[in-house]
């Protein structure tokens, strides 16, 4: 039986690697984060010219990130010991764990991430959970492949991850200071699949968890971070549209 302290060791030995070793992937870097290859699925093209040519976060960015911060407002700080104990300990009901950063290699490869939740018992990782906040409320490629990466994660540190569940959640922003997201009590908490009031809307579906495509997704985006090929730019016209870097993109549609 896996103990804490060796899911630990795990996590802490990438993240020590992440930090003293050389930068041998695009970019310098060392390290894949899970958000940069969900952004991969949206556009690759874009992630490659925000590295080549760095723009300061959209207020859309940043709204983004108060809503995040709104929801686990109210949630306990804790060690990373402390999380990785209460999500191996038996219990009759699931424990929530918000910002849960995980690490494992992948083909020598250290790729990091931030679960926005992930509910365990006793070892389980029974459901990982993405929120996402846009007043587009549809659920894109790239929310898949990042919630996906989370639950394939956790399962590469020790956890198990045979039955996991993944949801996506997707508010409008005009939710994002609402004070039914930090108590938890507006009604799209309540396994509805989408709610709507007088200030927002928002949308909830799970699905289950599958490993052997998700895997096959990681490979594809890996190629990319190895020089293996050329970034491969959108053939939406709506993404090139909002792009930052639209006006330096030889590939945009706008």
């Amino acid at each position: 039986m896996i103990i804490a302290g060796e899911i630990l060791d795990k996590y802490q030995e990438v993240m020590n690697r992440v930090f003293e070793s050389k930068g041998t992937l695009r970019f310098g870097r060392n390290a894949i984060s899970i958000s940069s290859i969900a952004q991969q699925y949206y556009c690759e093209k874009a992630v490659e010219l925000n590295h080549a040519h760095p723009l300061p976060p959209t207020k859309k960015m940043l709204q983004g990130e108060k809503g995040h911060e709104n929801i686990i407002r109210a949630a306990e700080p804790v060690s990373k010991e402390e999380c990785f104990k209460e999500a191996l300990t038996a219990r009759e009901k699931p424990v929530c764990i918000y910002e849960l950063g995980i690490a494992w290699e992948h083909k020598e490869i250290p790729v990091i991430g931030l679960v926005d939740e992930a509910w365990f018992r006793e070892g389980d990782v029974e459901m990982v959970v993405e929120r996402k906040f846009s007043n587009n409320l549809k659920v894109y490629s790239s929310y898949h492949v990042q919630a996906q990466l989370y639950c394939l994660g956790l399962g590469e540190m020790g956890f198990n991850n045979t039955d996991t569940l993944y949801r996506i959640m997707v508010f409008k922003r005009a939710c994002i200071d609402c004070p039914k997201l930090e108590d938890r009590s507006c009604d799209i908490f309540t396994n509805i699949r989408s709610y709507q009031c007088n200030n927002g809307e928002s949308i909830m579906y799970t699905y289950e968890f599958e490993k052997q495509n998700i895997q096959k997704d990681l490979n594809w985006a890996v190629d990319f971070w190895q020089g293996k090929r050329d970034a491969i730019p959108t053939k939406i016209k709506a993404k090139c549209k909002v792009c930052q870097h639209k006006g330096l993109c030889d590939f945009s549609l706008a």
